[in-house]
């Protein structure tokens, strides 16, 4: 059964829908995501091939695809630089940045990858003190 997921950027120009069958929810944490996103890993969702139904703000959307290596690319809007939904390389499926959703993931993250190349620096020490908003 297909899950059907609503998303958009930051600023709110670009925004989504799609419905394809999920096939992986997990933390990517390759040195390329790390750079895309600014973050210790990516939190994708890799569904079937799918068309995306651009509700507004397709003209926005750039493509960046690394000549280079494994399959990565990063789709961001041009106003904001959020990441969006992009389809692999192959295309044979359709790479959904988690952050992006509008509407909640059908499951929870499943696997993490490429964990070899997190940097030792990248924990997340559950007994470090936690803030629901900006420390004082």
């Amino acid at each position: 059964m297909p899950n059907h997921l609503t998303g958009s950027c930051l600023c709110g120009a670009v925004a989504y829908r799609l419905a394809a069958e999920l096939q992986a929810f997990y933390y990517c944490e390759c040195g390329q995501c790390r750079k895309t996103t600014g973050a210790v890993a990516a939190t994708n969702l890799r569904l079937a091939a799918a068309t995306i139904e651009w509700r507004r703000g397709a003209d926005l959307v750039q493509v960046y695809r690394d000549a280079d290596g494994r399959d990565f690319s990063h789709a961001f809007c041009t106003q904001c630089g959020a990441g969006l939904p992009f389809t692999s390389r192959d295309g044979r499926s359709l790479v959904v940045p988690a952050g992006s959703l509008d509407t909640p993931p059908p499951v929870a993250v499943a696997h993490r990858q490429f964990v070899a190349e997190r940097p030792p620096w990248a924990t997340l020490d559950h007994d470090l003190p936690a803030h629901d908003h900006y420390p004082t």
